[in-house]
């Protein structure tokens, strides 16, 4: 049964685009566009990442047990990561559309204030 280091996939799931959030746990929050797009976990004191919380940390980071194994290992980099997202529709073009939209564009599209 392989096992992963918690302090080392912590590590690396950081260098891929996770931003670490505040909690009872070490919790990782994956954002995109300015908004938390899913978020997992590792327990304070977990030294090693046994079956189980690997393949409840593959599914919170919406990848298969082998792509989370390359993630955590760092073969994968943050950009192929984000292909797997987009190819698997969790990213979609409409979120790549607004992502690259002008703040101008953005703003422009509020409706004028009524004037009293």
């Amino acid at each position: 049964m392989p096992v992963l280091d918690a302090k080392k996939t912590y590590q690396n799931l950081l260098s891929k685009g996770f931003k670490a959030a505040q909690g009872d746990h070490k919790y990782l929050e994956y954002y995109f566009n300015g908004r938390v797009i899913f978020h997992t976990k590792i327990s304070h004191g977990e030294k090693e990442l046994e079956d189980y919380h690997i393949g409840m940390m593959k599914r919170q980071c919406k990848l298969e047990k082998n792509e989370f194994f390359d993630l955590a290992n760092c073969p994968l980099s943050a950009s192929e990561y984000f292909e797997i997202l987009k190819k698997n529709g969790i990213i979609t073009q409409n979120d790549l559309d607004a992502a690259l939209q002008p703040i101008s564009t953005i703003t422009s599209k509020r409706k004028p204030k009524k004037k009293k």
